[in-house]
């Protein structure tokens, strides 16, 4: 399922979340800000091994931040997040469009393990190959809705 909101109502002129926000980074400080929700969204399945929740924000003046969190559904202690600052919009959009989103699905398996026959790891790398998928395709859902509302958005405000 992938569920993606703009950052405010479009009858309204006012944003739905502005001010200071901390966006968390695995393994740093957090990346403080003071800025509007532009858009946020995540895709989540329930019998997903990961799931990724992002969101952009626009900074006073012209920069952009984006925060991106992967959820790990087995050790949900170990999601990691991302916090990124972007002098444009489109360089933050281009970022999130590199973004490898298997990257961080974790293997559970060794392949050099000798106790596994040919037969177990041809197995095994299949269903991981299917995990790695359906990861794949939620991420395209989420980052194709969160480009049409900011494509959107922006074509609202010229």
């Amino acid at each position: 399922m992938v569920s993606v909101a703009l950052g405010r109502d479009r009858s309204e002129a006012t944003p739905l979340l502005a001010g200071p926000v901390a966006l968390r980074v695995s393994g740093g400080k957090p990346l403080r800000l003071r800025g509007t929700l532009l858009v946020e969204g995540q895709s989540r399945a329930a019998d997903s091994a990961l799931w990724h929740a992002v969101s952009v924000w626009r900074l006073e003046g012209q920069d952009v931040a984006v925060a991106l969190r992967t959820h790990r559904q087995a050790a949900p202690e170990a999601d990691l997040h991302r916090a990124e600052l972007f002098p444009t919009l489109a360089e933050a959009l281009e970022w999130l469009e590199g973004f490898d989103p298997v990257a961080d699905l974790a293997v559970d398996f060794d392949a050099s393990d000798r106790r596994l026959s040919a037969v177990e790891i041809a197995l095994r790398a299949a269903a991981l190959r299917g995990r790695a998928d359906q990861v794949t395709r939620q991420w395209r859902a989420l980052l194709g809705e969160v480009l049409f509302l900011l494509d959107a958005e922006e074509a609202a405000a010229a």
